[in-house]
Parts: structure tokens; sequence; C-alpha cells
């Protein structure tokens, strides 16, 4: 059991991180339109309050830097086995250090806007799922590299989303949803293959699975967050003045 700590701990957290980016979609798309206060309940006027509350202090990144603490302490105390020339717990610590650096600049965002960027807190994130998806593609971390090459290619297709955002911001569902993935594939499958030999047609459907629960939560949580957003106002399209050639002047004159 010590053994599959680490991978629990890490599949919670990014499982953890990939509801909290499903919810900040869909509030983020409900917040561009204008609101119908009047149908505002007392529950979703305390959660307003909570909001703005929270928007007061760097939550997420505060967060990553707790998270990784809690991935690094399973990590350091978990009995992984010596694989290859160098040890899994020290590829595992360096991810974790690039994700604490991730989240360390989440809170220079937070704090000084005007000199670390959206774009640098982007930049940060995806290095850090780039560099997750390359030591687990050729890092000594199991033994099963299709299990491997299947986690580097969630990895890295979050990698390219997160990029992405910068121009397209939708693309952050693409990222909550690969990050279920993530989370759902290191709890289950990085763990359970250390100890039981899974054939490749086994790794494959069961990816399929986890695609299939993966999108499905995306859809729960991102249609539950807008059903219980106050009602939106629907604006009447704006009318379009009609040129009235008949009664054009006659410049000629």
């Amino acid at each position: 059991m010590d053994s599959y700590l680490p991978c629990i701990l890490t599949g919670f957290i990014f499982y953890g991180f990939g509801l909290k980016w499903c919810y900040d979609y869909a509030k983020y798309w409900v917040s561009l339109r204008p609101r119908d206060v009047s149908n505002s309940t007392k529950g979703l006027k305390f959660v307003e309050k909570c909001e703005r509350l929270l928007s007061r202090h760097p939550i997420e990144g505060s967060l990553k830097l707790i998270a990784t603490a809690i991935g690094l302490a399973g990590t350091i105390t978990g009995g992984m086995q010596q694989v290859g020339t160098v040890s899994p717990k020290v590829v595992l610590a360096t991810i974790y250090l690039f994700f604490a650096f991730s989240g360390l600049v989440d809170v220079l965002n937070f704090y000084f806007p005007h000199n670390v960027s959206e774009g640098l807190v982007k930049l940060a994130l995806a290095q850090s799922f780039f560099i997750e998806g390359f030591l687990f593609l050729w890092g000594s971390v199991g033994n099963n590299p299709i299990v491997n090459l299947i986690l580097a290619f969630i990895v890295w297709t979050t990698s390219v989303a997160i990029i992405l955002e910068l121009v397209w911001p939708e693309l952050k569902l693409l990222r909550a949803c690969t990050t279920l993935i993530h989370g759902g594939w290191i709890a289950h499958m990085v763990r359970v293959y250390h100890s039981v030999p899974v054939l490749p047609e086994g790794v494959a459907l069961v990816f399929s699975w986890h695609v299939a629960a993966a999108s499905t939560v995306t859809l729960c949580v991102v249609a539950v967050t807008r059903s219980c957003a106050p009602r939106l106002l629907m604006d009447g399209p704006p009318e379009i003045p009609i040129y009235d050639y008949c009664q054009e002047p006659d410049h000629r004159m």
C-alpha cells in the first residue's frame, strides 16, 4: 500500500484541479453576459459572496503549492522500488518541483499582475505538464511503456491546450477534461500496472473508459454550474437602419 500512496495522491490532486477548471470554464462564460439579479436566490447570493471573498486571495496558486507539498511528501515517504539508474522518487520529485514553480508564478501574478502577466502563468503551467510527460516517457517510472506513453500523450495535449488558451479561451474546457483523464489514469493504471501485467488491448480498453468517464464528469460539472447561475438577460438583436434610396437628395442640383 505504501508504494501506491504517491500515485493515489497525485491522481486525486490532478482530478481536483480538473474539476476546478471545469467549474472555472462554466463560470467564466456565464459571467460575460448580464444577469437577471431579480432571479438570484439566497443560496446564489451566498455563493457570490464566497467567490468575492476567495477572489481576494491567490487560491489556485496556494492550492498548487499545498498539493505539490503533499505529493512530494508522499513520494519521499512512499516505498517505491529502485528501477534503472535514476530513482523514481527523484523523477517524481522533479515533476512536483515544476508544479510548485507554476504555483509560485500564480501567486506572483495575483500580487504583482503588472510584472507577472497571465501569459506567464499559462506558460509555467504548460511547462509543468510538458516536463511531466517528458519524464514519464523517458524516465524510469514503472515497467510498462504503453501506460507511460498514453500518460505522456494526455499530458502533452493538456500542455498544448494551455498554450493555445492565450488566443482561444474556449480550450480551457479541453484542459479541464484532459486533467480529469490525467488524474484518473495515474490513480488507476499507473498504480495498477506495477503489480498486474496488462496487455496492450487491455490498456486501450481501459483508456477508452477513462475518456468516457472524464467526458461525463466534465459535462455534469459544466451543466450543473450553469444551471445554478442566475438567468442571463437575452437582449434582442439591434435594429439595422434601412437606407431610403427613394428619398436620396439629388447632388446634381
